[in-house]
């Protein structure tokens, strides 16, 4: 499944949040996050917006050029 960015349309092979574990539900690389209930997010719902920060500070995306204020992150699934 291929993710793609809503605003610039940069893809990627996989959501590359899943790249780094998640800070928040400690989901491992790869894993999907989890609820405090212990079940998966629901797919639109997606990754912990701290994974997403952690993958933007290895490196692994960067913020869109087509930004809007806080909403810097903006991984659609294609």
């Amino acid at each position: 499944m291929t993710v793609s960015c809503d605003r610039c349309g940069e893809t990627w092979p996989r959501d590359p949040a899943l790249e780094v574990p998640c800070p928040v539900c400690r989901a491992g690389v790869g894993g999907p996050c989890r609820k405090p209930s212990g079940h998966n997010r629901w797919k639109y719902e997606g990754v912990h917006p701290e994974r997403d920060r952690a993958a933007l500070d290895a490196g692994l995306i960067r913020k869109c050029p087509g930004g809007a204020g806080d909403r810097q992150l903006a991984l659609g699934l294609a």
